[in-house]
């Protein structure tokens, strides 16, 4: 009796192939890992080194503000103390000054004329910039106050903060005219 169906041969038999990778296509491979990771590896750093230097910047603009608060603060104390408005700030008029709004105080600078020339800020246990204590931050803040000429009721004040951020320095400058409210 003959079958009515039959299987070819060929599905029974046992074939070796080697499948192995050649040094060639290895390298390809790794090639072509390597160059589809460099891309979004790259991109994240860069997109980290951008953040690091806003978080920079926005702390600089931040000191520079406290910074024009401290004139404000003097000036306002003089009026409710009813002396005339720009009586405490003889020690950073016309030189630089490194300021500390913390403990409310104001040093002149080692080179008065040299905004260079101050110390860092340093950073307290709170996270608060101060010049007395702490570990030192990476800014430096001054303050320079000037009267305008020709007018008896009117000061300028500059605060300009500088840093070092990937070996680049930078700095920030605000500036604003303060008038004696007497």
């Amino acid at each position: 009796m003959k079958a009515f169906f039959t299987f070819p041969s060929s599905i029974f038999k046992k074939t070796r192939t080697h499948s192995a990778f050649t040094l060639i296509e290895t390298f390809v491979a790794i090639t072509v890992l390597l160059v589809s990771l460099a891309g979004p590896l790259s991109l994240a750093a860069q997109a980290l080194k951008s953040a690091y230097y806003a978080r920079d910047e926005v702390t600089a603009f931040y000191l520079a503000q406290e910074g024009l608060e401290f004139a404000r603060v003097f000036r306002d104390q003089n009026f409710l103390t009813n002396q005339p408005g720009f009586t405490n700030f003889g020690y950073c008029t016309n030189v630089y000054c490194n300021i500390d709004f913390v403990h409310a105080s104001a040093l002149q600078c080692p080179n008065p004329n040299d905004p260079n020339s101050c110390p860092k800020l340093l950073v307290d246990s709170n996270g608060l910039f101060n010049t007395q204590s702490g570990t030192p931050s990476i800014f430096t803040r001054t303050i320079i106050i000037s009267a305008v000429p020709g007018t008896t009721d009117e000061i300028a004040v500059k605060v300009r903060v500088s840093w070092v951020s990937a070996g680049i320095p930078r700095s920030f400058q605000l500036s604003e005219h303060l008038f004696n409210w007497l």
